[in-house]
């Protein structure tokens, strides 16, 4: 779920010729579960340089907004964000506070004072949480060190519906990554979605390109219904080349995605979800 590095590899691969111009944009990634605290990451955006020009990796922490004024409100209440690093999320920078919590029904609006410049956003966590029916994993042909997952969700006649798959794979952090086209509504007639768990690939171990799941390792599934606006954003990056490559989406480019974010790129989104964890071993779960 982070919209900082996931175009470097892009960026210092591209060729002379092909470089796009630079907007130096605020990028946001936010979001706010029922019960849960907000949280939020700000960044500008990676410029696209060619190889003889790259990034260095060490110079990526420059281009983390750590000095913003951060502030969320319910509509009753508006509360200041406190800034602070964690290790637990990428870029390991993040906004939050235990002053106020998501509640289902809500509209919360988000306001980012940096730069000279005012983002805002608004968004809405669903009534209605997902209806998980099961997980089923099934062993790969030929590889028996590999598990694919399936997830299936109960479409809830009269409710209309978006559905966000994220995962964690191995110890449990603080941040969920965005499933490989994990993004689904309930467009589907039938009353079982089928949604494919599918890993994307890390930056930071770009050498793994495996879609699917180590057979017997421990994994935590965030699903989560969300509102339309939240939705388009997800199912254009699912859709987009970005997402093929990579979890993050850091790079002037992501200028092309929709986004609910005034004054900026990115998104801010307000989750009902539900978080499952299990070994991931050959058979079908309730």
């Amino acid at each position: 779920m982070t919209l900082f590095l996931g175009l470097v590899v892009l960026c210092l691969s591209c060729e002379k010729g092909f470089i796009p111009t630079d907007k130096d944009e605020l990028v946001v990634e936010g979001w706010i579960d029922d019960g849960g605290f907000p949280v939020v990451m700000i960044s500008r955006s990676l410029p696209v340089r060619p190889k003889e020009d790259k990034i260095k990796v060490s110079k990526i922490s420059d281009y983390i907004e750590k000095y913003a004024n951060v502030t969320v409100s319910d509509g009753e209440k508006e509360v200041t964000l406190t800034g602070k690093f964690d290790l637990d999320y990428f870029p390991p920078y993040i906004y939050t506070t235990s002053s106020i919590r998501g509640e289902a029904g809500k509209n919360y609006t988000l306001t980012i004072r940096s730069r000279g410049k005012v983002l805002t956003s608004e968004t809405t966590i669903p009534v209605y949480g997902p209806v998980i029916d099961s997980v089923v994993c099934n062993s790969l042909e030929n590889n028996d060190t590999l598990c694919s997952v399936l997830l299936y969700l109960t479409n809830v006649a009269g409710r209309k519906e978006y559905f966000k798959a994220f995962f964690q794979d191995g110890p449990a952090l603080g941040q969920f990554r965005s499933t490989y086209l994990g993004v689904v509504d309930d467009a589907i007639a039938d009353s079982t979605i089928k949604l494919p768990l599918l890993k994307t690939i890390r930056d930071d171990f770009k050498e793994d390109k495996r879609r699917n799941f180590d057979r017997d390792s421990l994994l935590s599934i965030k699903v989560a219904t969300m509102d339309s606006v939240s939705y388009s954003f997800w199912k254009e990056f699912s859709n987009s080349t970005i997402s093929s490559y990579s979890s993050y989406l850091m790079s002037s480019s992501t200028s092309n995605l929709p986004t609910n974010i005034s004054g900026g790129i990115g998104y801010w989104c307000g989750y009902n979800s539900r978080i499952l964890t299990f070994t991931v071993t050959p058979g079908t779960y309730k």
